[in-house]
C-alpha cells in the first residue's frame, strides 16, 4: 500500500493498523529532513482513511477519492484540511487555525472522520500554536491531525506529549538515483543523491532548478578569490536580479557544499566528498584555502543562507556573502 511513497515500511505498516476499527490516537507526528515522503505519505493516508469504500481503500472511485485529488494538488473534501504558510517562508498564522477550529462544531459531512494535515508544524506563529494545542488538549470526535516537521525539538514540549511520533530516515543514496532514474534522470544522479543529502524530493527539484549551472557559478567565484575590485565584480555578476529567494537559498547551499568539500579535501577525508565530479577544481581551491578560511567560509554561507531564508533581502546577502569570501582569501 501506498508504493507511490518509497520506503518507509514501518510507518506504513503503522499506518495501516490505524484503518482497522478500534481506538487510535488523535494526533500523530511524521517528523524528519525535508523531501523524503512525510507530506506524501500523510496526503496518502488521508485519501485512504477518507475513503468511503467498505472493501479496498483507497478505492479511488468514490466520491471521496475523487474529492483528494494528490496527482494535481487538488483537494475539495469537505472534511479534509490543510494548513499550510500563506506564503513561503512565513508562519502559520492564528487565523488559519482559527478557521479551520471552527468546523469542530460540525459533524464529517461525506466521511466518517475529518483529517488535518499541518504542513511544517514547526513553523507557526506562538498565538496559533496555542490555538492548535487547545484542539489537541480537547480533540473534537472523529478528528485527525497530523502534523508535519523536519525537526521534532522545534515544537513545544506540550505539542509533543501530545502526539504519536513517526520518525522518517532519509533512504540511502543508491535508493535516490534509482528515483531519478525511474523519473527519466539519467545524468549526474550519483552526484545529485549526494549534494541532496537522501532526500528524493531535494534531487528532484536540484535537477529541475539545473543546479549543476548555479554550482558552477558558486565554483567560479571560489576559484577567482580574492578579486582586485570586489564591488565592480559584484555589480557585473548581477545576482540580485538573477536570483530569487528560491534561487539564492541554492546558490548558498552550494557555497555550502563546496566549502564543506574543501575542508574535507583538506582534512584527508576526500572519500566523502559530495563533489566528485569536479575533484580538480576543488583541489586547486584546497591548495590555495588555508583550512582556517575554509571552515569560515562555510560558517559565512550557512549565515547567508539562514538570512535568505528568513526573508532577508536575497540581493542584499549574496552581495555581503560575496564581500566577506573576498575578505577572508585576503586575510
Amino acid at each position: 500500500m501506498w508504493d507511490e511513497v518509497l520506503g518507509h515500511q514501518q510507518n506504513k505498516e503503522f499506518l495501516q493498523k490505524l484503518l482497522k476499527p478500534g481506538s487510535r490516537p488523535h494526533a500523530l507526528l511524521f517528523y524528519g529532513m525535508g523531501g523524503i515522503g512525510k507530506k506524501m505519505l500523510a496526503l496518502h493516508f488521508a485519501k485512504t482513511f477518507l475513503c468511503k469504500s467498505a472493501a479496498k481503500k483507497p478505492c479511488g472511485i468514490c466520491e471521496s477519492c475523487r474529492l483528494m485529488d494528490i496527482e494535481n494538488n487538488s483537494f475539495a473534501h469537505p472534511d479534509f484540511y490543510l494548513l499550510t504558510a500563506e506564503e513561503a517562508g512565513k508562519d502559520i498564522k492564528i487565523e488559519q487555525v482559527k478557521e479551520m477550529a471552527k468546523q469542530a462544531a460540525f459533524a464529517p459531512v461525506l466521511s466518517e472522520h475529518k483529517v488535518c494535515i499541518i504542513d511544517d508544524a514547526g513553523q507557526m506563529t506562538a498565538e496559533a500554536v496555542n490555538s492548535l494545542l487547545k484542539l489537541l488538549e480537547e480533540p473534537p470526535p472523529g478528528w485527525l491531525f497530523i502534523l508535519i516537521t523536519q525537526q521534532a525539538e522545534r515544537l513545544l514540549p506540550t505539542v509533543l506529549s501530545r502526539v504519536v511520533r513517526l520518525r522518517f530516515d532519509a533512504p540511502d543514496n543508491s535508493a535516490v538515483q534509482q528515483i531519478l532514474k525511474a523519473k527519466g534522470i539519467t545524468q549526474n544522479t550519483q552526484v545529485l543523491a549526494a549534494l541532496a543529502g537522501g532526500s528524493p524530493g531535494r534531487a528532484l527539484s536540484y535537477n529541475q532548478a539545473d543546479i549543476f549551472a548555479i554550482r558552477r557559478e558558486a565554483l567560479d567565484l571560489l576559484k577567482k578569490l580574492p578579486l582586485q575590485n570586489p564591488f565592480g565584480y559584484i555589480a557585473a555578476l548581477g545576482w540580485g536580479e538573477k536570483y530569487d529567494r528560491a534561487a539564492a537559498l541554492l546558490l548558498t547551499e552550494q557555497f555550502i557544499y563546496l566549502l564543506r568539500d574543501v575542508l574535507l579535501l583538506q582534512s584527508g577525508a576526500g572519500g566523502q566528498v559530495y563533489n566528485t565530479d569536479i575533484m580538480a577544481g576543488l583541489d586547486g581551491i584546497a591548495a590555495d584555502w588555508p583550512l582556517h578560511t575554509a571552515r569560515q567560509g562555510v560558517n559565512a554561507a550557512q549565515e547567508a543562507w539562514q538570512n535568505i531564508n528568513k526573508n532577508v533581502s536575497a540581493k542584499n546577502v549574496l552581495e555581503a556573502l560575496v564581500l566577506k569570501l573576498d575578505l577572508l582569501r585576503k586575510e
